[in-house]
């Protein structure tokens, strides 16, 4: 039976061992913020035009149009029906998958003022991304 003394369970770890890298990581400085989102909407906010059919379809059955962009995202059709504020949730949840510049304050603006606008936008990223259409 193995005890604390035996040296497989020293709390004491062998830095010289080749098994460990004791080389320094350069930096430059530099202190790395992952909050800080780099990319911008690959298409504007009234880019109704970019693609008819997809702005037909949002306007005529919005209900559906906001459950296949969540299922895209992987999300269920049900948040998308029963969750208040569920395209600001959606928004942000693409916003940062895809470290887009924003905050949750101008998602909710954005889903709230005109929830149209919003999901087209969304659905113009998830194409521009490639993501399951």
């Amino acid at each position: 039976m193995a005890t604390r003394n035996d040296s497989r369970y020293s709390s004491e770890m062998n830095y010289n061992s080749d098994s460990y890298n004791n080389t320094k990581q350069p930096t430059d400085g530099y202190q790395y913020n992952p909050w800080d989102f780099e990319n911008p909407w690959a298409h504007g906010f009234y880019n109704c035009t970019d693609n008819c059919d997809e702005t037909c379809y949002s306007i005529w059955c919005f209900p559906c149009f906001v459950c296949q962009l969540g299922w895209r995202m992987n999300e269920s059709c049900w948040l998308t029906c029963c969750l208040p504020g569920r395209l600001a949730v959606l928004r942000t949840k693409m916003r940062t998958a895809f470290r887009i510049n924003g905050t949750y304050l101008s998602d909710c603006l954005a889903s709230e003022c005109c929830p149209c606008c919003t999901a087209i936008q969304m659905a113009g990223e998830l194409r521009f991304r490639r993501v399951m259409s």
